[in-house]
């Protein structure tokens, strides 16, 4: 008898046998700064494990892989945890797989809360690979083992970071060095990296500041002669020669009469060790109050001598106590007023006893020639708001368009196509191994079959990713536009800006020469079409 033609098969060739459970799967991959000293517990091999005990297993299906790089297994939120978990509630996976228990995380309650309770109640299996662990399997080790595991991992987590802490405040009481990268003028020797030693390059700058202060120039001063001479500024410096990556060295290429002062009065110079200054509680970086650092004399090399350091000082003088500033005090535009040549934020000063003003501090920090004279009164921008925000409310009301609609929850029909597409191929994919196991396909036209559908699964799903961010960009966009329309509607009856009407309606406020403003609303792509600015 004729064998039944194996091409184009669907999941409507598959016949009433008894349907075999196929499972969408998560793998899940984790990777702490831990873990990354760990042999075999990389990104790759984790994925490599996953992919190898998926392929051994008809019946488990890779649809995404989450990875969540370089995060501790102590907090759940993880991005990548958070999507997955997301996932499952939206029906994409039924089936989560990861190499052992303790990357879904180090906390026995949290972690014991999603495999005993979260998983099963949206009936999701569980696999741990390593952990001989499988939610599907009535006699695998669960219950008392699975909360076992999971309270040794917690230990085991808390343990390292006791042991870093530990090492760590042992090495700073002993004047070891303690920080990712060591100070201007200073290089971490390569046979101790808790030892400074004297950069060739940058020690002969640092004698040169002190002396330059010790001679009575000022800060700006020697701010000047650095950026003149074209002298990198520290983190540049360290990226310069390999010792700082370029996202650390992120920022401005100049000196700052802030980065100054603080050089000036570090008494690592002089080679004194001071640390311990800040401390981290409960993932917050609090001060430490001065009383409390932990000084420890002559661990190095210095910079400069202890004679042209204290002289320096003693030119300063006691700085008095700065009392707290109010400048943001009832400020309207908080984070809202950027400079429109440099770009940096500008900063709320006083002028006078209950007037303020608006400026760029750039020249200030960095030099003359790095922006220009930039300063405008905080009442003249708030009048040159107000009024472009009555015309453009006079504007809407005669545009009915701009009115507020209702939210619409319809889907896209693109979007409903490719999600019908998405479950149909799916429904393919499952059916093949059915059919596998019913002996209508062999093992060669399987693996050709599984190969081709899980491809225009992978292209579906990267489609349906792309149009559900459309979608969502969209409502919220509305969203916005239906805020806007309602706080315009009042904007004629206000006398007086509020910090509510300027986050509901602006973006941001660029500020030029000559007291030119551009303003950039929220709704701009909606209703204003002068290339996003109003140009007042």
């Amino acid at each position: 008898m004729a064998r039944k033609s194996r091409k184009n098969i669907d999941a409507a060739a598959v016949d009433t046998r008894p349907s075999v459970k196929t499972y969408s799967v998560g793998a899940y991959v984790r990777l702490s700064a831990v873990d990354k000293k760990q042999k075999g517990d990389s990104i790759e091999n984790q994925q490599a494990i996953i992919a190898a005990y998926c392929d051994e297993r008809p019946e488990l299906i890779i649809r995404e892989v989450y990875i969540d790089n370089g995060l501790s297994g102590q907090k759940a939120d993880r991005p990548a945890f958070q999507k997955m978990l997301s996932d499952m509630e939206n029906g994409v996976i039924d089936c989560c797989v990861s190499k052992d228990l303790s990357r879904y995380g180090r906390s026995a309650i949290d972690t014991g809360y999603y495999i005993e309770k979260y998983f099963p109640t949206h009936n999701i299996r569980c696999i741990a690979i390593n952990d001989s662990y499988d939610s599907a399997d009535a006699h695998g080790s669960g219950g008392i083992m699975v909360s076992l595991k999971n309270l040794v991992n917690e230990s085991y987590a808390l343990e390292i970071g006791r042991k870093i802490h530990t090492t760590k405040q042992m090495n700073i009481r002993n004047g070891c060095f303690v920080g990712s990268l060591p100070p201007y003028g200073f290089l971490k020797s390569k046979e101790d990296k808790h030892k400074l030693v004297p950069d060739p390059v940058a020690a002969p700058i640092v004698a040169k500041m002190f002396e330059m202060a010790a001679n009575g120039d000022s800060v700006p001063a020697i701010r000047d002669w650095l950026n003149t001479g074209g002298i990198l500024p520290p983190k540049k410096h360290l990226c310069s020669i390999g010792v700082a990556s370029e996202k650390q060295a992120a920022g401005h290429s100049h000196w700052n009469v802030g980065v100054i002062y603080a050089l000036l009065k570090n008494r690592i110079y002089v080679g004194d060790m001071v640390q311990g200054k800040g401390r981290t509680q409960s993932y917050n970086a609090k001060r430490v109050d001065k009383s409390d650092w932990v000084v420890t004399e002559n661990t190095h090399e210095g910079l400069v001598s202890r004679e042209i350091f204290d002289e320096v000082q003693k030119l300063w003088g006691k700085q008095p106590e700065r009392a707290k500033s109010d400048n943001n005090s009832d400020n309207v535009f908080l984070r809202k007023i950027f400079c429109g040549h440099c770009g940096f934020t500008m900063s709320r000063t006083r002028s006078g006893k209950s007037s303020f003003l608006y400026k760029c501090e750039t020249r200030q920090r960095y030099g003359k020639d790095d922006c220009v004279l930039n300063s405008i009164s905080e009442t003249t921008l708030k009048n040159i708001v107000l009024e472009s925000l009555r015309k453009k409310a006079a504007l809407y009301c005669k545009d009915m368009s701009f009115a507020p609609k209702a939210e619409t929850t319809k889907e896209p029909s693109e979007l409903s196509g490719v999600r019908a597409e998405l479950s149909r191929v799916s429904g393919f994919l499952k059916g093949l191994y059915e059919s596998l196991v019913s002996g209508d396909l062999t093992q060669s036209e399987y693996a050709d079959m599984k190969k081709s559908y899980e491809t225009r699964i992978a292209d579906l799903t990267e489609r349906e990713r792309r149009l559900t961010e459309t979608a969502r960009e969209r409502h919220l966009n509305q969203i916005a536009v239906n805020k806007a329309s309602v706080t315009l509607s009042g904007v004629n009856i206000i006398t007086d800006l509020t910090a509510e009407v300027v986050d509901a309606l602006i973006e941001k406020i660029l500020i030029f020469e000559n007291k030119r403003v551009e303003i950039y609303f929220k709704f701009t792509d909606e209703v204003d079409r002068t290339e996003g600015a109003d140009n007042v």
